[in-house]
């Protein structure tokens, strides 16, 4: 069988658009926080924030505010340490000396930084009804199997 390139063509736009479709679907359910958002950290519920926030101890009294984020597991476990390898990166390089090292201590300390942010996001897929999820997984099976097809090498070895 012979290839049709205008119809490969329609075949891969529209196996694209269903599996994009299909990805938007399944991406808009899920609900994305950092720990400690809406009061809700890394020890449970409201009580441990709502005592720490307005009573005493180590988060300040009275509305400690971003400082508890960072003393209650927030954003900021271990970012400070990270900032000492990556500033004497930064002084090597700006030195000229060991320029191998310093671009390894840079990159180094801006992977474990990025790796950082991305443990304290908290994602969550919302309740949906079991047909909408068949639905967002039938839309990307489709769509990936359609491009695949598209792509695929299906004659039969009469062009050689």
């Amino acid at each position: 069988m012979s290839r049709n390139p205008a119809q490969d063509f329609f075949t891969f736009i529209l196996g694209g658009s269903l599996f994009g479709a299909g990805i938007f679907l399944f991406l808009n359910q899920v609900m994305v926080s950092s720990d400690g958002a809406f009061g809700f950290g890394r020890w449970g519920g409201l009580g441990l924030r709502h005592g720490l926030r307005y009573g005493s101890g180590y988060g300040g009294g009275f509305g400690g505010g971003a400082l508890d984020r960072f003393w209650l597991g927030g954003a900021g476990d271990g970012v400070g340490l990270l900032m000492i390898p990556m500033g004497i990166g930064v002084a090597l390089l700006f030195a000229q000396a060991f320029r191998r090292l310093a671009w390894v201590l840079i990159w180094g300390s801006a992977a474990a930084l990025f790796a950082g942010v991305l443990h304290s996001l908290s994602l969550r897929f919302m309740p949906t009804t079991l047909w909408a999820l068949v639905t967002m997984v039938v839309m990307i099976a489709a769509g990936g199997g359609l491009m695949f097809r598209s792509l695929y090498g299906n004659d039969d070895g009469r062009d050689r």
